[in-house]
């Protein structure tokens, strides 16, 4: 095998030898060029290992992101610390068009080079290039600085429920619908097609338990399938609930880690708590007689043939053949979350806006997306933002309607008003044949027309 050609850079990976902080560090990637080693893409690879915990799988993958990228600003003989948005776009339009790179891995690359000129920037490597500060965080000097690489600011939710912000490059590509499939967020009445036909299956009061799960409480299949016996109120705190007319809080591990509460209103209890009693009671009794040493597990939803809780691919295999017999088309149960996504912000929004809450654009939606995110434990609220586009523009067509209705009234008023326009423009032509004659000089003629429009007048 042929050498490789150390102008286009080197990754060397560390041996077990290497020790940092008193710990053997190997396989972390340093990159080398003809002149020597890359220090500060090399510093920036051994700290996202060290420091930050990422696998050197990734670190490495992450190197051959930026070679190429620092290979290019070397042929054309740009210093990597004077790298500018202009040149971001060179290299970016470079992968897609001339090398046909897909758009989702030019926005990989992007995203990855602008983490090592984000760290570059936080490590003082470079000053004010990067974008990442806020308008109190700059020197009195560069109040308004327009930083070479620009940078956007999102926001991420914490496993503690705390938001954090973060700045990404708002360089990337917008990529492509994805036409046929694009998820669809059932509608009420195929909710109601979706029970049932589940109903109708062996274990139906199961599987339209499980749908109602994910829609009411907004949980992962995960996570609802984590819910047990123990999780269940007592009769007494039922009754108090449904007196109140409060959810119980159950707690969940949820992805990740950590743990999530689900909002659980009472309806879904009782009907839960009905099928423990009987449904799934039958499930344990003959798994007891015919399955050697079974012992009930506490989770709610069971396996009919083993009695142990279902298995997560069942799950989405008992959804897929009922939505497939439902009709209900580019969905699935993890779809059913989506409704309670959107109940969620249209609750939202109603605070918001009945509450003359409304301050400037940016500030209720941001309100709208934290807390939904909060309560529908997702970690990034800007994930929700297309169920608040949703709700907005579902919105918009409502008030539409109304509007129809001004606009049908509006239109029979033009209607009248035409007739009005088109009687005029008869008395128009008349006066416009006066015209003619007087500047031909019929005054008779003239006057014979006028005398014309005056019956009109009068007959009118």
């Amino acid at each position: 095998m042929a050498n490789p050609d150390p102008s286009l850079g080197l990754i060397v990976r560390t041996t077990a030898n290497c020790k940092i902080k008193g710990q053997s560090r190997a396989d972390i990637p340093t990159l080398v060029w003809p002149d020597g080693i890359d220090e500060t893409t090399s510093d920036w690879l051994r700290t996202i290992v060290v420091d930050y915990g990422l696998a050197t799988s990734s670190a490495l993958e992450y190197a051959k992101v930026i070679r190429p990228f620092l290979r290019f600003c070397r042929q054309r003989g740009r210093p990597w610390y004077t790298v500018d948005d202009e040149f971001l776009v060179v290299w970016r339009e470079h992968l897609r068009r001339a090398q046909g790179v897909s758009i989702g891995r030019v926005n990989m690359s992007l995203k990855t080079i602008f983490a090592f000129y984000r760290w570059a920037e936080e490590n003082r490597r470079i000053r004010f290039q990067v974008g990442i500060y806020a308008e109190d965080e700059l020197p009195a000097q560069l109040p308004h600085a327009a930083f070479p690489i620009s940078a956007k600011r999102g926001y991420t939710k914490g496993r503690n429920g705390r938001v954090y912000g973060n700045w990404t490059t708002p360089l990337t590509l917008r990529e492509p619908s994805r036409g046929v499939h694009v998820r669809h967020t059932p509608t009420e009445e195929e909710i109601r097609n979706l029970h049932e036909v589940a109903v109708e299956r062996l274990y139906g009061e199961r599987d339209s338990l499980m749908f109602s799960w994910a829609e009411e409480t907004g949980s992962r299949r995960a996570e609802f399938m984590r819910v047990g016996k123990s999780h269940m109120p007592t009769s007494g705190q039922l009754a108090d609930l449904i007196e109140r007319d409060e959810p119980w809080t159950v707690i969940v591990e949820r992805k990740g880690g950590g743990s999530k509460p689900l909002y659980v209103p009472p309806d879904l209890l009782i009907r839960t708590l009905d099928f423990i009693q009987f449904e799934r009671r039958n499930i344990v009794s003959h798994c007891l007689k015919t399955v050697v040493g079974y012992r009930e597990p506490d989770e709610v939803f069971l396996s009919s043939r083993t009695g142990m809780p279902l298995h997560l691919d069942s799950v989405t295999s008992i959804g897929r053949q009922t939505f497939r017999k439902a009709g209900v088309k580019r969905a699935n149960i993890h779809r059913l979350r989506a409704r309670y996504a959107v109940r969620t912000i249209e609750t939202l929004v109603d605070a918001i806006f009945d509450g003359g809450m409304v301050g400037s654009e940016s500030s209720w939606i941001e309100t709208i997306l934290v807390k939904a995110a909060e309560v529908m434990g997702h970690s990034s609220p800007q994930s929700l933002r297309p169920y608040l586009t949703y709700v907005l523009n579902r919105r918009i067509h409502i008030a539409d309607a109304a509007k129809a209705e001004k606009l049908a009234a509006r239109l029979r008023q033009l209607e009248l008003h035409v007739g009005t326009l088109v009687r005029r423009l008869d008395y128009h032509k008349d006066l416009q044949r006066v015209a003619h004659d007087l500047e031909a000089g019929r005054m008779a003629g003239a006057s014979a027309t006028l005398r014309e429009i005056a019956n009109k007048i009068d007959r009118g």
